[in-house]
């Protein structure tokens, strides 16, 4: 997956499997500066983040 930059550069985008950050667990919280945030996946097998 790639974006482009506004004046055109290609940058590259790291890209992370959700299995590596949630490993066997439904949930994970994140740390962002002083917020904490909360990933996970619902029944529906999609991701939610919340703060």
């Amino acid at each position: 997956m790639k974006t482009t930059k506004p004046d055109s550069t290609p940058e590259t985008v790291k890209v992370i499997d959700s299995r590596e950050l949630l490993g066997e667990h439904n949930q994970i919280q994140i740390q962002h500066g002083q917020s904490l945030y909360q990933l996970r996946i619902t029944r529906e097998n999609k991701l939610i983040l919340t703060k």
